[in-house]
C-alpha cells in the first residue's frame, strides 16, 4: 500500500469515526473487496477496535476465507465476533453467536446488544443490507432503529453494503436514510462521499491483488449542458433560451412544480433554473422533493424569482440551492451565474 493510499484511508477513517456508514455500489463493482480492505486496515491500525460481523450473505468461515482470497492478513482472534446462521451439523466456534435464520431479528438484536455492552466503541458490520431489505420494510426499520440505539449507547458505529438498483427506489431511499454517510462507488473505479460539509472523491484500482487509492476531482465532461427551466409564465423560458442562445446549452421546460419533478427524474438535467412562485407547488417545495431523491439530490439549482427579500434567499440557501437570481434579470448575470455554479462543480467542455 503506497503512502497516498494510506493517507486517504486514514482521512476516511477519521471522518467516519462514530458515524453509521453505507457503501452503495452497483452489483458488479469491487465494493466487497473494498470493505474487506477497509476492515483489515482498521484491525491493523486501531488495536482497541472490535468488529461485530452480522453474517447475512456469507458464513463466518466464508468471510475469513475471503480475507485470505483478497490477500488481507488479519488477526481475528479476540478482535472479530460473528453473528452467523446456524444449520444442522455446522461446526460452532467460540467467537460466533448463532441465529436460526436471517429473519431471526430478536436473536440478532439480542446478540448485538450483549456484545456491544461488553465491547464498547466497536464497529457493527452488516454484510449485505439487500438481504435484510427483502423482508417487510416496517420490520426491517424497527430492527435497524433498535440496533442503531444499542450501538450508539455503547459509542459504536455501523458499516454496511447495499447494491444499487436492486430494491424498489422507495426501499433504497429508506435504507440509505438509516445511515449518516453514504459512500457511492461506481463500476468504473470511482468513490464519492459527502461527510458533513466535505466532499470526497477518489479513484481506486486493484493491482496485483492490492487496492490503491488516489484523489480525483469530479468533473462534468460534456460538449453541452442540459438545463431544465421551470416557470409558470410561458414567456420566461423563451426569454431565458433567447438570452443563452450562444451558449452550449440544450433546454427542457416545465410549467409547474409537478412537471418539474417528473422531468427532472426522467431527464436528469445538469442544472435547474427554478421559479419560486408557482400555483400548484412553489419552488421551495420542488427543491425539498428533489433533495429526497438519490438520483436528483445533487443536481444544482439556481432560483430565479421576483421575491427579493433576504429571508426568501436565505430559505432557498437553507434548502440547498446553489444560487439566486432576481427578476427582472439581466442576461449577462444569468450567463455569469450559470458558469460560476457549473465551474464550481468542475464542468469542462469535452475536447
Amino acid at each position: 500500500m503506497n503512502d497516498q493510499t494510506q493517507e486517504i484511508l486514514s482521512t476516511i477513517r477519521n471522518e467516519l469515526s462514530g458515524k453509521n456508514t453505507l457503501f452503495l455500489a452497483p452489483v458488479d463493482s469491487f465494493v466487497e473487496r473494498l470493505v474487506y480492505f477497509y476492515v483489515s486496515r482498521l484491525l491493523k491500525e486501531e488495536p482497541e477496535k472490535t468488529i461485530v460481523w452480522l453474517c447475512l450473505s456469507a458464513s463466518r468461515d466464508k468471510i475469513l476465507t475471503r480475507f485470505e482470497d483478497f490477500g488481507f492478513d488479519i488477526d481475528h482472534k479476540g478482535r472479530v465476533f460473528f453473528i452467523d446462521i446456524d444449520a444442522p451439523g455446522k461446526e460452532h466456534h467460540d467467537d460466533t453467536f448463532y441465529c436460526s435464520s436471517v429473519a431471526d431479528y430478536t436473536k440478532m438484536a439480542s446478540h448485538i446488544s450483549n456484545i456491544f455492552q461488553d465491547h464498547s466503541n466497536s464497529l457493527l458490520l452488516i454484510d449485505n443490507m439487500n438481504v435484510l431489505a427483502s423482508d417487510t420494510m416496517q420490520v426491517v426499520e424497527n430492527f435497524i432503529k433498535f440496533i442503531e440505539t444499542k450501538v450508539a449507547e455503547n459509542e459504536g458505529s455501523i458499516l454496511s453494503m447495499l447494491s444499487k438498483n436492486i430494491l424498489p427506489s422507495e426501499n433504497e431511499v429508506l435504507i440509505t436514510s438509516f445511515f449518516d454517510v453514504v459512500i457511492e462507488i461506481t463500476n468504473v473505479g470511482e468513490i464519492h462521499a459527502e461527510i458533513g460539509l466535505k466532499d470526497f472523491d477518489f479513484r481506486y484500482s486493484v493491482e496485483e491483488g492490492s487496492i490503491e487509492l488516489e484523489p480525483m476531482k469530479k468533473k462534468i465532461k460534456r460538449d453541452r449542458l442540459k438545463i431544465l427551466i421551470v416557470d409558470d409564465e410561458p414567456d420566461i423560458p423563451e426569454l431565458l433560451k433567447l438570452s443563452l442562445i450562444s451558449e452550449p446549452y440544450d433546454f427542457i421546460v416545465a410549467h409547474n412544480g409537478e412537471e418539474a419533478i417528473e422531468l427532472t427524474l426522467k431527464e436528469l438535467p445538469d442544472l435547474i433554473l427554478l421559479d419560486i412562485m408557482m400555483p400548484d407547488m412553489d419552488g421551495y417545495e420542488v427543491v425539498e422533493h428533489l433533495k429526497k431523491s438519490k438520483a436528483a439530490k445533487d443536481i444544482p439549482v439556481i432560483m430565479i424569482s421576483a421575491k427579493t427579500a433576504v429571508e426568501d434567499k436565505v430559505k432557498g440557501m437553507e434548502l440547498g440551492i446553489d444560487d439566486y437570481i432576481s427578476k427582472p434579470f439581466d442576461k449577462r448575470e444569468v450567463k455569469a451565474r450559470i458558469k460560476m455554479v457549473m465551474r464550481r462543480l468542475g464542468w469542462t467542455v469535452e475536447e
